[in-house]
């Protein structure tokens, strides 16, 4: 398997999944491209293999962790350099400095 998911998709009617559903299936695993489903030309849901969503989903959380390191990144820069606030309420970190 490829971490690759393929940017281009197929079309399919609501209509044709219905008619032909075994096909698509077995067209839709072997592929890796993600189905669009259609009804009257506008989208109503998205299909992906098994294999499609597991990489979706581990790209998800590498970009949450990536996120979150830099957040703690951030965090321990400010901290370095004494730009934290202490605040008991939200409201306090919207009061003006004068």
């Amino acid at each position: 398997m490829n971490n690759q998911i393929s940017s281009i998709p197929q079309f399919v009617s609501v209509s044709d999944l219905q008619r032909d559903y075994p096909s698509l299936l077995k067209q839709l695993k072997k592929s890796q491209k993600p189905l669009l489903v259609l009804k009257k030309n506008v989208l109503e849901a998205v299909m992906l293999s098994p294999e499609a969503y597991k990489i979706l989903q581990e790209k998800i959380t590498e970009y949450e962790e990536k996120d979150a390191l830099e957040a703690i990144r951030i965090y321990e820069e400010e901290k370095k350099a004494g730009k934290l606030k202490v605040a008991k309420r939200a409201s306090d970190f919207f009061k003006d400095e004068d």
